[in-house]
């Protein structure tokens, strides 16, 4: 467990939170649903093929996604086939990776995780302003729709919309200018220390560090185990 400076929290006015791992997660790997994939053309695939065919997607995203515009769709493509010429499968007329982006962008794919409703329902019951300040894509709107999360929240930042990712504090700058509030008025939810603690600190927001599977170690930051116990922090506080 990490420092617990409740002081940091008095005169809160908005908790700000990261999305993927902290609000959402995938409960299947994206290596699984590749798999379903290629059987679904009647191939196999190994999980080490699938490792490296979506890590082969994942370097495509993280050179292109910052400030990416205009339609998703052949974003997405481009995404998807990195991972198909990886696995040297042939895609003349794009279908294989329509057919990608069909199963990767399926309901359930990003489930909220069982107690993040609740807690934004409590939070938001509580008179306090809620957003998300993700590096994600601008899709992340959609699946905290998916899930019943977004009518609670007041902001939603993408990276990809701003063209700047964390820990530039420059996005948790904007989310609070959206949301109305200065730094010391909010704090920050998520899963990354270098990341978004770090990046939040930076901007002058305290941050809570959600470790779900207790690995973090020693932290100069608030640790909990789920969104749950940022009740107690605030309460304290």
């Amino acid at each position: 467990m990490g420092a617990n400076p409740v002081a940091a929290f008095q005169g809160l006015r908005a908790v700000l939170f990261d999305a993927g791992d902290t609000l959402i997660h995938m409960p299947r790997g994206p290596e699984e649903t590749l798999q379903e994939a290629c059987r679904h053309w009647g191939l196999s695939i190994s999980p080490e093929q699938a490792r490296g065919a979506c890590q082969q997607s994942e370097r495509y995203y993280s050179r292109y996604y910052l400030g990416y515009r205009g339609d998703q769709g052949p974003f997405w493509r481009h995404f998807h086939a990195e991972a198909l010429a990886y696995l040297g499968l042939d895609d003349p007329d794009g279908s294989k990776a329509d057919y990608l982006s069909h199963i990767f962008g399926r309901v359930g794919i990003w489930v909220a995780f069982p107690e993040a409703e609740a807690m934004c329902r409590r939070l938001h019951g509580m008179g306090l302003r809620l957003g998300v300040v993700s590096n994600g894509p601008s899709t992340t709107h959609d699946l905290l729709s998916q899930n019943g999360l977004l009518p609670f929240l007041d902001t939603v930042v993408t990276s990809q919309e701003l063209g700047i990712q964390k820990p530039d504090p420059a996005i948790f700058v904007l989310a609070l200018e959206r949301l109305g509030v200065v730094a010391r008025e909010a704090l920050f939810v998520g899963d990354l220390y270098d990341v978004d603690i770090l990046g939040a600190r930076a901007a002058g927001v305290a941050g809570v560090l959600i470790d779900r599977r207790g690995d973090s170690g020693r932290v100069d930051c608030p640790v909990i185990d789920s969104l749950e116990g940022l009740i107690p922090l605030i309460a304290e506080g």
